[in-house]
């Protein structure tokens, strides 16, 4: 017979792992966005330009990371939740 297990307080730690990550990547991005900030400051003409098309693409990319990374919280989330309920109606049907 299979059996299928959930451990709630694992999948929700995972689900905060995800939030954090996210969190750290961003906090990540921005230092490094500071760390260049005066360097770029100093560029001017094609180069100014073309390092603030690529900037813009980098910034689009991360917004979509972090959709896709707040997305997969909440359905982890959701999941764990919906589980859990499940869970205590199968325990209630016994008593």
């Amino acid at each position: 017979m299979d059996t299928i297990r959930y451990d709630f307080a694992s999948i929700e730690v995972s689900r905060m792992d995800i939030a954090q990550a996210a969190s750290r990547l961003n906090t990540a991005l921005g230092d490094l966005k500071a760390y260049l900030a005066p360097m770029v400051s100093t560029w001017e003409g094609e180069a100014a330009d073309a390092y603030q098309a690529q900037q813009q693409k980098w910034d689009r990319a991360q917004e979509e990371l972090n959709q896709v990374l707040d997305r997969i919280g909440v359905i982890v989330g959701q999941g764990n939740d919906a589980m859990n309920d499940t869970n205590r109606r199968a325990a209630a049907s016994w008593m």
